[in-house]
């Protein structure tokens, strides 16, 4: 087979020398922004950036509560989720979009104390603003959220049995795109304190400080259960939702079903991809069961909001994370090999399965208590402005 070569590819390195040559020309006036508004900031202020999501949206909210100023900047836009507190879209045109680097690089990133970058996201293309950031005395947070820290080969040579690389369905991998690997080392150099989501992350960031994932503040009762939970008589309904079929294992979990209903079961398996949050969240209001995270080593966020719902979600985790009070919470813990029977334990106990229900959603509040994580993110805070 021939190898195709896209008109995109050819352009790239064109639209690097005008954007680096760009950013050139302009660089005196960072030297002027660094003396007039080094010391012209918010106080006690964090500035959260990454993609557009809703974790570093429900986060900044948070923190808010316990008097932080923080907010939350946005780079592009997604089909489902639509809210921030800046917004940002870049030009194609590589001059412009400079020029735009740098209005809102010293209009709004300049005046926070604390730059908070989820999945190593940063205003600008080349990262030009981290260097300086430091200059001002301004502290990086990087907060390593997956793929965008993860180590394809290491992952396949120590967990060959299973693993989320092994079905990768980024067609992009970012793990291995030049333009993270370029931030890797940037923000190795520049950053102040590094944060990791999941504790399985540590393996490829060990200089990282674990911190879980929050709990979104969602009004629960426009989400409110509408069904009660173990409707095993007319069908159980049980939510997939992932944006990464491949690397959920997806298409495994799908044959766990249907052979379940070969054998006579009706449940009704519902897979919600690319569809807004508040979707997913009103599904999960009228599901038996949710289902996800079982090749990674570790849940996330849609096991989180589950349980919030008061939904069990079954979930896969690395023996080493393992604590009891995972151990004693409404999270069932299976695997893709065992999945099929682990549903159907279920089906066939449908008091356990109300059991589970019953402490759910209290047990993932305290393994996610926002009020102690926020505390614990202000101390870190503290101490790098320190």
């Amino acid at each position: 087979m021939k190898n195709v070569v896209s008109l995109k590819s050819l352009l790239r390195p064109a639209w690097e020398v005008v954007y680096h040559f760009a950013v050139l020309m302009l660089m005196p006036l960072n030297f002027i922004g660094i003396k007039y508004y080094t010391k012209k900031f918010f106080p006690n202020s964090v500035l959260h950036i990454s993609y557009m999501v809703h974790v570093p949206y429900y986060l900044t909210r948070t923190l808010r509560q316990y008097g932080i100023k923080a907010d939350y900047m946005a780079i592009g836009t997604s089909p489902v989720w639509n809210r921030s507190d800046y917004q940002i879209e870049f030009s194609r045109w590589p001059f412009v979009r400079v020029i735009q680097e740098f209005i809102i690089f010293w209009k709004i990133m300049s005046r926070y104390e604390i730059i908070h970058s989820h999945f190593m996201v940063t205003l600008t293309y080349s990262a030009w603003e981290w260097p300086v950031l430091k200059k001002m005395g301004r502290k990086i947070v990087i907060h390593y959220r997956g793929c965008e820290i993860r180590d394809r080969e290491k992952i396949l040579k120590t967990y060959s049995d299973i693993n989320i690389c092994q079905e990768c369905d980024y067609a992009k991998p970012p793990c291995r795109n030049r333009i993270i690997l370029i931030k890797r080392a940037l923000a190795a150099r520049h950053g102040d304190l590094f944060l990791v989501t999941t504790p399985d992350l540590k393996m490829f960031a060990p200089q990282a400080a674990y911190i879980p994932f929050f709990t979104p503040e969602f009004d629960n009762e426009v989400y409110a259960r509408n069904q009660p939970v173990g409707r095993i008589k007319d069908g159980f309904k049980i939510i997939h939702a992932t944006n990464q079929p491949g690397i959920e294992g997806t298409k495994h979990i799908q044959k766990a079903v249907d052979n379940l209903i070969q054998k006579g079961h009706k449940i009704e398996l519902v897979i919600l991809r690319n569809v807004p949050h508040e979707i997913v969240l009103k599904e999960l209001a009228s599901a038996d069961l949710s289902v996800g995270k079982l090749k990674m080593g570790y849940y996330a966020n849609a096991q989180i909001e589950g349980m919030l719902m008061g939904v069990p979600t079954i979930t896969y985790i690395r023996p080493e994370f393992m604590t009891e009070e995972l151990v004693n919470s409404g999270f069932i813990f299976s695997s893709l090999a065992n999945l099929e029977g682990t549903i159907e334990y279920y089906l066939n106990h449908p008091n356990e399965l109300q059991n589970k229900c019953a402490i759910a959603r209290t047990s993932i509040l305290r393994v996610h208590d926002n009020q102690e994580l926020a505390k614990q993110l202000s101390i870190m805070y503290r101490k790098v402005l320190n």
